[in-house]
């Protein structure tokens, strides 16, 4: 077993160093998400039904594995309807990345004395209140009605906002940043009964807001006069006021802090445990599904593609298409390989017109990394470089049939009648045909004038329009004349 561990360590690369701390940032992340996570415990569900699958293909459960195999089918669509609002919450945050950097570094203490001033005087005239505080997280898409203002805050501002004879008074004010952004909102109701207990509507909503954020909310009982601070999804009566301080101290150094950025320490500190957990799963994934020890062969069969070849040149046939490639890697990644991705890439810059031998080698094989060519068959190709011309040719026109008893022909005439074509310098000029459909003349009655299609040879391109017009009369008179 030790020798075993000796050799997974030894052929450890650096590709693999950088595979694991990808697979442990998304653990870490993952990990903090289900602390927070509402549908903790269907996820974890979902990954004892995993765990059951690989049992199942372990010891050959067929029906089983079936079974499941049709379940994960619609797992995704699954995963995507339970945690949508997590998902949504977590590409909120990270939209909003730089604005919080910008908001580093500014001091919260007037605010605190503010707030904490203003509801301790809500509390003693028993004056009801909802004050949300918004964290990092975006709190618009929570919020019904409501008036934004965007003033200053202050303590005069604060408690007219929540006087009983002002029509604002029943809703919840929205601080943001040191200012009152929005009176009067409506928040989301908490259906948690063990939280709320007897409470009222506006600790629902201030319980509600923090299930769905990490904003903070501050509940002014009208009937007792009491204090509520709801944070995380939790809510808790305070016993003296003057714990206020330090709670908004506490929610706004942890938002917000002061210092300009964070050290390494501080880095390696917050959520030890987590990070731990998730380096040993990385690895242990690692060990299970990417230690890659066989080392196998694989041929594979690859289009060639050319690139920079000029406009007036072409590759006459016979043209490969096709290259057989042997690739060396370990046996698993071979399972991540695409053969569509796989090409033969020839750089047609540098060729010469005539014949031109091309050895092949591994530089220009395209395939992921981690994988080594061994052969590529042929080791040579032959190509017949061809410059392109351009020649003026007369088109000639097609006919079949004789004319009805009683016409005789005059003239067939043709516009335009020569074209411009661009050809190989090699070929002929005498071999270079131009003719139109065949027009048949058992059809005329009378002068008639056609737009047939041009007939090109495969080696010639027409200069203008492939879809050029041409004009063919055939001009014909009665015999009597």
């Amino acid at each position: 077993m030790l020798q075993y561990f000796m050799g997974m360590f030894r052929s450890i690369r650096v590709i693999d160093f950088i595979d694991i701390a990808i697979i442990a940032i998304m653990i870490y992340l993952v990990l903090l998400w289900l602390k927070k996570a509402r549908a903790r415990f269907i996820l974890i569900g979902m990954i004892i039904i995993g765990l059951i699958y690989v049992l199942a293909k372990i010891f050959s459960l067929y029906m089983t594995t079936m079974f499941f195999q049709g379940f994960f089918a619609i797992l995704l669509i699954m995963v995507v309807i339970i945690f949508q609002d997590e998902f949504r919450h977590f590409f909120e945050r990270v939209a909003v990345l730089g604005t919080q950097r910008r908001r580093r570094g500014v001091s919260y203490g007037q605010d605190i004395e503010i707030l904490s001033s203003a509801i301790a005087n809500l509390s003693r005239k028993q004056i009801g209140a909802l004050v949300a505080i918004r964290g990092r997280d975006p709190l618009d898409r929570h919020l019904e009605a409501g008036i934004r203002v965007d003033g200053l805050l202050s303590q005069v501002l604060l408690e007219s906002l929540f006087d009983p004879h002002a029509p604002s008074h029943d809703g919840a004010v929205i601080l943001d940043g040191g200012r009152v952004g929005r009176f009067s909102a409506y928040l989301p109701l908490s259906t948690n009964v063990n939280e709320i207990g007897r409470s009222g509507t506006r600790h629902a909503a201030a319980l509600g807001l923090t299930e769905r954020s990490d904003a903070l909310c501050i509940v002014v009982s009208e009937e007792r006069g009491t204090i509520s601070v709801a944070e995380a999804g939790r809510i808790r009566e305070l016993s003296d006021p003057a714990q206020l301080n330090s709670i908004l101290a506490d929610f706004y150094r942890s938002r917000y802090p002061e210092k300009k950025g964070s050290t390494l320490t501080d880095l390696l500190a917050g959520h030890l445990s987590e990070k731990i957990l998730a380096i040993i799963l990385a690895a242990a994934i690692w060990a299970i599904f990417g230690y890659q020890k066989d080392i196998i062969r694989r041929d594979f069969v690859i289009p060639v593609e050319y690139r920079n070849l000029s406009q007036d040149r072409i590759i006459g046939e016979p043209k490969p298409k096709e290259v057989t490639i042997t690739l060396n890697g370990a046996e698993r990644a071979f399972n991540m390989v695409d053969p569509k991705e796989l090409k033969l890439s020839l750089d047609m810059s540098k060729v010469q017109d005539g014949e031109n031998n091309i050895i092949l080698n591994e530089e220009m094989a395209r395939y992921p990394a981690g994988f080594s060519v061994l052969n590529i068959e042929p080791e040579r190709i032959k190509l017949k470089i061809e410059r392109m011309v351009t020649f003026t040719v007369p088109v000639e026109v097609k006919t079949q049939g004789t004319l009805p008893a009683g016409l005789s022909l005059v003239q067939i005439k043709v516009e335009p009648k020569e074209i411009q074509v661009v050809a190989p310098s090699t070929l002929p000029t005498g071999k270079i045909n131009i003719t139109t459909d065949v027009i048949d003349l058992k059809t005329i009655t009378a002068t008639t004038t056609f737009t047939p299609k041009l007939i090109v040879p495969p080696q010639v391109t027409l200069t203008a329009n492939k879809y050029l017009d041409i004009k063919v009369t055939v001009e014909v008179e009665n015999k009597e004349k």
